[in-house]
């Protein structure tokens, strides 16, 4: 019999015990990286992140600024705000306020949005003179299109929305606002990481989509794991391999339904027409304007973010967006999807009629037949016993809209007033009258203003009246000057004068005509209507002799025109008080072609000019096409809000062509310019 000892059979059993824990250690380390290895591999179409929990669903403009604006006012440490464009007065003065009480306030904004460049930059410098810490977007992509902020690093909401008037009151937006810790903790470490131009690196379940690290291969995956049903609600489709990803998921049987805006010329048709002929559904929507960037699979997951279905947003840009299975998040967001969809379809069932739209020029070539017409009323007219509207202000030749009194109280108000410089849509038999096209309504349903129209279709500029125009023909709004404006109280008119100063009271901005303006003749402009303009009113009519139409009413003893569009106002040159303006002085309408280098002579008017335009050149918000390299020469103008227009980018189409350019004739600093608004103003001589 063997002697043990003790002492030494607990010290074998304590080494055994050890021995068995550390193999256990060792085992469970091990399939925890294996574990790890597999996450690190790209994800499974059926396994994509996603998040859930402590969400709601922010959308605009139902839910208005109200509450973004609260949560900025109750921030207690810290905001971290990531935006592209950047205009909003009121979420730049919360923002100081936060700043002013010692929150630790972070702003990180694109410095060349898209036709956004100097409302940036206005902003940027408010924030920067008030002492929040704001910087620039560095160069690493082409634009930080980004829009996302983090609160106190306890609340995060990423969003479609810019930091605009139009963001809150006009377009379809959506958001996602989270208070879970991870997701957050993510968020403000990709601003971080921006914030000082250093790398990003992305936890291995993150729901959140990144451009450029992830963002394409998480929406194919979404696109290719729909079974049943995939809605999406975006602001446009250009991206060549998502299209064939929908194509193929409508040919696999699954219910596509894509939701776009409503333009009139859209670069996105093509790809639209691929999912149509694939079986997909595809409805355009009228308002409120569709620049939401969101998608619904199956009724269940849905992606909401900054990503636009184009190369550029995947590949270029800077974006974000979450994927979610929050219920709540879920089923808010497939009823507004669901309720914007029947409002635009109920709309297109009359398109759907075998009824051709046609462009009020075109009038003359269906006469007899029943057309759809779309177009800007730029004239109108009540003789008492019935209502012309116009399209040009050559209403002798051109079609013209007639009403009869009989239907007048289905408006809600005289129709010559409630269509005036207003967007329209018109549907009935083309008839000639005098040898001029012409369409009576017998019904109230043939016509209706399209709302929203400012930022989705397209609208003819104003055409001031020529210095020859007689003010006898009452059929013409008369050319006044702002003095006169009393006289003609409750008439249409178009008033000239210069601005001499300008105010906002927040609420309005006022054009004067006189330093003394109390009881004079004045431009009143709501705030609501400021950022359809290129620049802030207030300061881009400023010092302008200005042309300005509309209806002449009185408010307090003193007269003025409401204007709601900038294609009320002409600009005709710098005030007459400029030192360094010549005084224009116009010649007679030209009978044909006018040489480019004498356009000049033609201020104020509508002319066809031709030349070779030698240079172009694309500043974010403008295009300029220049017929000679000499500064102070004549120049055609195209903004930046019109490119989606053209066919291809302006500065591109056009450099080195032989031209005819039809349009007004206006002076910017004493340069004689032209403003072009479609392609087909232009002319090219191949």
């Amino acid at each position: 019999m063997a002697f043990v000892n003790p002492a030494r059979s607990d010290y074998n059993f304590a080494m055994h015990r050890r021995l068995r824990l550390v193999s256990r250690l060792l085992l469970l380390l091990l399939v925890w990286a294996l574990a790890g290895c597999g996450s690190q591999s790209a994800p499974t179409p059926t396994a994509t992140p996603i998040s859930v929990g402590r969400q709601t669903l922010y959308v605009l403009p139902d839910d208005g600024p109200g509450q973004l604006l609260d949560w900025i006012d109750d921030a207690d440490e810290s905001i971290r705000l990531k935006i592209y464009l950047f205009t909003f007065d009121d979420m730049r003065d919360a923002l100081i306020r936060a700043a002013s009480r010692g929150v630790n306030v972070r702003v990180l904004m694109d410095p060349e949005p898209v036709g956004g460049a100097e409302g940036n930059i206005m902003t940027f410098q408010a924030l920067s003179k008030a002492g929040v810490d704001v910087k620039w977007a560095p160069g690493a992509y082409k634009h930080h299109h980004e829009k996302s902020i983090v609160i106190d690093g306890r609340r995060a909401m990423i969003a479609t929305f810019n930091l605009t008037h139009s963001s809150f009151t006009r377009n379809r937006e959506f958001a996602i606002v989270t208070t879970q810790p991870d997701v957050v903790e993510e968020v403000a470490t990709i601003f971080d990481a921006d914030w000082m131009g250093e790398e990003v690196h992305l936890s291995n379940n993150t729901p959140l989509v990144l451009s450029p690290v992830n963002s394409r291969a998480r929406l194919t995956a979404l696109i290719e794991e729909a079974q049943q049903t995939l809605w999406l609600e975006e602001a446009t489709l250009l991206d060549d391999d998502l299209t064939q990803a929908l194509v193929r998921a409508a040919q696999r049987g699954v219910e596509v339904r894509f939701l776009a805006p409503k333009r009139e010329v859209d670069v996105a048709e093509k790809h639209y027409k691929q999912l149509q002929q694939a079986g997909a559904q595809v409805a355009r929507l009228d308002a409120p304007y569709v620049h939401a960037k969101a998608m619904l699979v199956d009724g269940r997951r849905a992606l909401i973010g900054s990503v636009n279905l184009s190369f550029t947003s995947l590949e270029l840009n800077r974006e974000l967006g979450i994927i979610t299975e929050e219920p709540e998040v879920v089923s808010r967001l497939a009823e507004v999807m669901a309720r914007d969809w029947e409002s635009a379809t109920e709309a297109a069932k009359i398109d759907d009629l075998e009824v051709p739209m046609i462009d009020w020029r075109d009038a003359r070539q269906y006469v007899g037949q029943e057309v759809i017409v779309q177009g800007a009323i730029l004239r109108s007219y009540d003789s008492g016993k019935v209502t012309f509207l116009n399209f040009d202000d050559d209403y002798r030749n051109t079609l013209t809209i007639v009403l009869f009194p009989s239907i007048y109280a289905a408006f809600p108000e005289e129709p010559a007033s409630y269509f005036l410089h207003q967007q329209v849509w018109v549907r009935g038999r083309i008839k000639l009258y005098e040898g001029a096209p012409e369409i009576v309504i017998h019904d109230a349903s043939q016509i209706r203003r399209i709302h929203g129209a400012d930022q989705g279709s397209p609208k003819p500029p104003f055409t001031p009246v020529p210095e020859s125009s007689t003010q006898k023909d009452i059929e013409t709004p008369p050319l006044i000057s702002w003095e006169q404006a009393g006289d003609y109280l409750g008439q249409v008119a178009v008033v000239e004068g210069d601005v001499v100063q300008t105010y906002h009271s927040g609420k309005a901005i006022f054009l004067d005509f006189h330093e003394d303006w109390k009881g004079k003749f004045k431009v009143v402009i709501f705030a609501r209507d400021a950022a359809k303009f290129p620049q802030s009113p207030e300061k881009y009519y400023l010092h302008q002799r200005i042309q300005v139409r509309g209806k002449i009413t009185s408010y307090k003893g003193a007269p003025e025109i409401i204007v709601s569009s900038p294609d009320q106002i002409a600009i005709m040159g710098e005030a007459a008080s400029a030192d360094d303006l010549p005084a224009p002085t116009a010649s007679a309408p030209p009978k044909g072609v006018v040489p480019w280098d004498e356009a000049g002579r033609y201020v104020g008017q509508t002319i066809t000019v031709e030349g070779r335009i030698v240079q172009t050149k694309d500043i974010g918000s403008l295009t300029f096409l220049d017929f000679s390299k000499q500064k102070g020469t004549f120049v055609v103008i195209v903004r930046s809000e019109d490119y989606a227009r053209f066919p291809q980018p302006p500065v591109d189409l056009y450099r080195g062509k032989q031209v005819w350019v039809t349009g007004v004739v206006s002076l910017y600093r004493g340069t004689p310019q032209m403003i072009i608004h479609s392609p087909e103003q232009i002319e090219v001589f191949h």
